[in-house]
């Protein structure tokens, strides 16, 4: 799943989105942030039920030793 990174543009609609107003030196912290998280958010998995908590979906007794 590759995408083109965020434009410093859609990071700061979603950050208006977010209701923040940043100076322009957070501004720039937050673009450094972002481009840094965005391929972190792209590898969660996607299309599971909300009910599917981690501790009902992961079963440690795959990783143990036979």
């Amino acid at each position: 799943m590759s995408r083109t990174p965020a434009t410093r543009e859609e990071i700061a609609v979603m950050a208006r989105i977010a209701g923040l107003e940043l100076a322009p030196q957070y501004m720039d912290e937050l673009v450094e942030a972002y481009l840094n998280i965005e391929p972190m958010l792209l590898r969660v998995r996607r299309g599971r039920e909300r009910a599917d908590e981690p501790a009902h979906a992961y079963d440690p007794r795959k990783f143990m030793p036979k």
